[in-house]
């Protein structure tokens, strides 16, 4: 069993009034508490540990969860939850913003990751299943020898690799949407190659693995539910019909 962290911060613009993007209203309930309920009915999740940066009460959910407040930018916030559990055993992190999420989605993620030993797991889906399941979804996938995939939004991480990359970890969050900038520290040519296609799972997950001196494994998963998250209007819109009638099965 492991232990799980919900980062249910971030910014709920143009989605609700709210303090942040976890506490955003599907059917009546914080988008966060879905997360919470999949977590709490996986047999493979022990403690629960919520990440908001106000307080907040779980209400019902009190006996599933531990609240912990916390700022900063997302790294610090993960690594807040962390702390906070003071495992050093692996811990599963997830956004609060897949209120789709299902406990066999979870279940089957961990499963494949203990197939191979590693510090950094990281969830990828290949195109297609989410037009299977949710024909609405609008993803963005990148392109490798293996095909075409789009990132989850959980990672099944060891503490001592955050704690050891937490700089690294931080600069590449900052660099996320300014791809000059994120070519230097990956490589102009690597990330030239990534561009067309031209790589493989395996050639990416090296390329991290020496960056941050650990072994790191892109898991390849068939529950898109770990990918759909609710940026927009529309997102919300499917989650909330998705999820009417209460706890999502």
């Amino acid at each position: 069993m492991v232990d799980a962290i919900i980062l249910a911060g971030g910014s709920a613009k143009g989605l609700a009034e709210v303090p942040a993007k976890g506490l955003v209203p599907v059917n009546g309930r914080p988008m966060f508490e879905y997360v919470v309920d999949a977590l709490s009915r996986c047999k493979d999740i022990d403690r629960i540990c919520v990440v908001l940066p106000v307080e907040h009460s779980l209400n019902r959910l009190a006996a599933k969860a531990d609240v912990v407040m916390a700022t900063g930018s997302l790294p610090r916030v993960a690594k807040a939850g962390i702390d906070f559990l003071g495992t050093k055993n692996q811990v599963l992190i997830l956004s609060a913003d897949i209120p789709l999420i299902s406990p066999e989605a979870i279940s089957d993620f961990l499963e494949r990751c203990s197939k191979r030993k590693a510090g950094f797991y990281y969830p990828i889906v290949k195109y297609g299943e989410s037009e299977k399941r949710f024909p609405d979804v609008k993803r963005t996938y990148a392109k490798v020898k293996e095909g075409r995939f789009t990132g989850g939004n959980i990672v099944l991480v060891e503490p001592e690799f955050v704690n050891r990359n937490m700089a690294f970890i931080e600069r590449m969050y900052e660099l996320r949407k300014q791809p000059v900038k994120l070519a230097r520290v990956l490589g102009i040519m690597f990330l030239f190659r990534f561009v067309l296609g031209l790589l493989s799972i395996g050639q990416l997950e090296e390329r991290v693995g020496r960056l941050t001196q650990s072994t790191c494994m892109a898991v390849i998963t068939p529950f898109i539910e770990i990918g759909v998250d609710v940026d927009k209007e529309s997102d919300l819109q499917l989650a909330t019909v998705a999820l009417r009638g209460g706890t999502h099965e």
